[in-house]
């Protein structure tokens, strides 16, 4: 009988431990998300940017008046 407790027990455990690591990677999938999450016209205004290509900073200094 102390046999199959234990397996009941173990069993239990490992279950346990499943919902556990389910929770974890549901849990890391949201910080994931949050994390890479970009507004998209955040995501406009740097294909704009790619667009226009870039300036050196003494271009940048004449068109925005600010030393780099």
């Amino acid at each position: 009988m102390a046999e199959i407790e234990l397996l009941e027990r173990i069993v239990d455990d490992l279950d346990f431990v499943k919902k556990k690591v389910i929770e974890i990677e549901e849990n890391i999938e949201e910080i994931n998300i949050d994390l890479h999450y970009a507004k998209p016209e955040y995501i406009e205004k740097l294909e704009n940017i790619k667009k226009e290509g870039t300036i050196s900073s003494s271009e940048f200094e004449n068109k925005f008046g600010v030393k780099v």
